[in-house]
């Protein structure tokens, strides 16, 4: 499929490598960062769908972003004493799966609110409806003139 010369399945076949090879230089380095990735992914479609679904409520689209950034803090919260224990690293994964997601959700969320609001037109104004405005304004002085002098007279 072509439009004015640019080959949309080519590009897009491309785009996939590259982020199939990012995907997989991250995972060479970090064991969870696939779980990070899909999980931000899947609240940035929450964040969509919610958004989708109540377009009326304006705030609605933010509630999975902070849904899942409270979870994230509820697991930094409940391993505040000990927090360098070994039982508490899986809990401070969720802590920063949590707040990563949460934060993107939140900027996604934002950025669809503003794509979506609709756009003003203003009126230009133009030299033929200043032309009638002026000229309005001058009969309407015309007129106090007139009244002014027959007052006087």
């Amino acid at each position: 499929m072509t439009i004015e010369g640019i080959d949309f399945m080519g590009t897009l076949t491309t785009l996939f490598s590259k982020v199939k090879e990012i995907l997989a230089e991250l995972a060479g380095y970090y064991d969870d960062s696939r779980m990070i990735i899909y999980i931000t992914l899947a609240v940035i479609a929450i964040t969509l769908l919610t958004h989708l679904i109540f377009k009326k409520v304006k705030i609605m689209k933010y509630l999975p972003g902070l849904i899942v950034l409270g979870i994230g803090l509820f697991n930094l919260y409940s391993v505040k004493d000990n927090l360098t224990s070994d039982e508490s690293l899986i809990n401070l994964l969720l802590f920063i799966i949590g707040t990563v997601a949460g934060l993107v959700g939140m900027l996604f969320a934002l950025i669809v609110g503003i794509y979506s609001k609709p756009v003003k037109k203003k009126k230009r104004k133009t030299a033929k409806s200043n032309a009638e405005k002026n000229s309005t304004e001058k009969n309407e002085e015309k007129k106090e003139d007139k009244t002014k002098e027959k007052t006087k007279s």
